[in-house]
């Protein structure tokens, strides 16, 4: 997986490296500021949505709503005493699409 690395510090550490500030960069030694950029800890989103169409049942016979994603089900219940804006199973943002960008 990429490494992401905070804006806010590469542009504080550009601001500080004299090379930079003079426009005499080349890759190196922005690979040196890069290579010096803390790492952030953060996982992809993944984008679903509900399937709400009523295909899917409990083996109770009890109308499933389902997760694109991951298959995770609620009941009709669940989905609408409460605003499921991502899936309890899988961590999905259920925005509607399933494109991951």
């Amino acid at each position: 997986m990429d490494d992401l690395i905070s804006r806010k510090a590469l542009l504080e550490a550009a601001e500080h490296n004299v090379e930079f500030q003079e426009g005499i960069v080349d890759v190196y030694i922005l690979e040196s500021i890069l290579a010096g950029m803390p790492a952030v800890d953060a996982t992809p989103v993944v984008h679903g949505r509900w399937d709400d169409s009523g295909c899917f049942k409990f083996l109770d016979c009890k109308i499933a709503v389902r997760c694109s994603i991951c298959g995770g089900c609620l009941t009709e219940k669940e989905y609408a005493e409460s605003v499921w804006n991502f899936c309890p199973v899988c961590g999905a943002k259920m925005d509607g699409g399933n494109d991951n960008d």
